[in-house]
């Protein structure tokens, strides 16, 4: 049977693409753990008075709904709702069977990222967009949450395991681009081994770079030492 939360994400993605965040997107991408809420990324559109028609829209096909604003969720409507969105990028829907958080401009990313995010995003069998690891992990970055941090290493093991695989048999600019997105001692380990003399050199780059910031994996990859812990 279908949640009322869900309800509501279907009535949106029928009409506008919807990326899911949070706990739903980690959940998702494997990782086994609950959600109090629900976050999705509702396409920012031309701007905040379109963006917030839309959910307006949405709700009215519900009855007892209710939108809140941060700080404190105060509730808001009307012309205090597309303030909201102006000042925190994001609004609350009360009502459902549990809260939806609903941004325009998630943490770390600005509305016209959208597009670039919803390129390298999985579509779902119920019209929501999965991120890719990267750039879920992005929107978890210095929270001081820890259910956020259990989720940057769950996202961070799917990286890597992306990258031995994909890295080896990837043209030198395809294999820069991912580097350039993510990179830590251990794919930096396999970049290492690329037939392409300048992505190795890349990758010498990057070590240098976590070597001198006190990375200790770095520094024993860079001196033929064993690495720590393997």
């Amino acid at each position: 049977m279908e949640t009322l939360t869900a309800k509501f994400v279907r009535i949106l993605t029928e009409r506008h693409r919807v990326v899911v965040l949070g706990g739903l997107a980690v959940i998702a991408h494997g990782l086994s753990r609950s959600t109090y809420d629900g976050d999705i990324w509702l396409d920012p559109m031309e701007d905040c008075g379109q963006w917030a028609k839309a959910i307006q829209d949405a709700c009215g096909a519900f009855t007892g709904l209710s939108l809140h604003r941060l700080p404190g969720w105060k509730k808001v409507s009307g012309s205090g709702l597309v303030e909201a969105v102006e000042d925190t990028g994001m609004v609350r829907v009360q009502g459902l069977d549990c809260p939806l958080d609903i941004f325009r401009s998630p943490n770390e990313f600005e509305a016209g990222d959208f597009d670039m995010v919803c390129n390298r995003a999985r579509m779902r069998a119920d019209g929501t967009l999965l991120p890719h690891p990267v750039d879920l992990i992005q929107t978890k970055i210095d929270t001081g949450r820890d259910k956020d941090r259990m989720d940057i290493f769950h996202l961070e093991s799917l990286i890597r395991a992306e990258y031995r695989e994909r890295l080896p048999v990837a043209d030198a600019g395809e294999a820069r681009e991912m580097l350039e997105r993510y990179s830590d001692w251990e794919v930096l380990s396999v970049a290492m081994n690329h037939p392409a003399p300048e992505i190795r050199e890349l990758a010498m780059e990057h070590l240098r770079e976590f070597a001198a910031e006190g990375d200790p994996f770095s520094q024993a990859i860079l001196a033929g030492r064993p690495i720590p812990g393997t």
